[in-house]
């Protein structure tokens, strides 16, 4: 079963330099966030932004983090103001969850739960902010096309995840889609009035019925650190 409204979690997506993502995994792990999905992206973002990053290269380890709204927003605090100890370099976005399995977000929930008796202080994060993670799913070889869209609608830079359509193909038929197997998912993290130009855009330009297919949502993100 899934739990519709894990209050008690949420999700850390983390962007560091290649080859420093399992030193990063087990930082949070440390920090009593302990469940981890790592991938392997290319950046996009232009040589200055990468330089305001402390970036090197294109190539990038992508982490996908869960843990106890306690234990993410305690580690998040710890980030912002250990930033230049981090033994990483890259950018940390917390987001809400609304949908989890059941048994992941209960055994999360009592871990946060478990720190908050041996001592552990919730840290009060700031959560009124308007920015974003946008998530644009795209078929194979259209990716340059729609990242010209989205920065020339304000995005200044993305991640791209290679990936694969495993959904049924009667329901793409039903909604009249054309399904190609190959896809890229293109990460892009944005204030809220650039979010909404670039979903706009790229929906106009390369939305389901033209041949890039792309499928575009956002989440909101509660948290936005930069580390190293």
């Amino acid at each position: 079963m899934a739990k519709e409204r894990p209050e008690g979690v949420k999700l850390i997506i983390t962007v560091v330099e290649r080859g420093q993502g399992r030193d990063v995994a087990a930082l949070y792990t440390k920090h009593q966030v302990p469940w981890h999905y790592h991938s392997i992206g290319q950046g996009t973002a232009p040589s200055e932004l990468l330089d305001v990053l402390g970036l090197g290269g294109t190539e990038r380890d992508i982490l996908f983090s869960l843990g106890s709204v306690r234990c993410t927003d305690r580690l998040m605090k710890y980030l912002d103001e250990n930033y230049l100890e981090v033994e990483a370099k890259g950018i940390a976005l917390a987001a809400s969850l609304s949908g989890l399995n059941n048994i992941v977000a209960t055994a999360l929930e009592r871990q946060g739960q478990s720190v908050a008796e041996t001592g552990g202080s919730g840290a009060a994060m700031d959560t009124e902010r308007e920015d974003s993670l946008i998530f644009i799913i795209v078929n194979n070889g259209h990716t340059d096309d729609v990242m010209n869209t989205a920065r020339a609608a304000g995005a200044r830079g993305g991640t791209i995840l290679r990936a694969r359509y495993a959904g049924e193909e009667d329901v793409a038929r039903f909604y009249g889609i054309t399904v190609q197997g190959e896809k890229e998912i293109i990460l892009i993290a944005a204030s809220g009035q650039t979010r909404n130009a670039v979903m706009e855009m790229v929906n106009l330009k390369h939305g389901l019925k033209t041949p890039a297919g792309a499928v575009i949502m956002s989440v909101p993100l509660d948290n936005v650190i930069r580390f190293g």
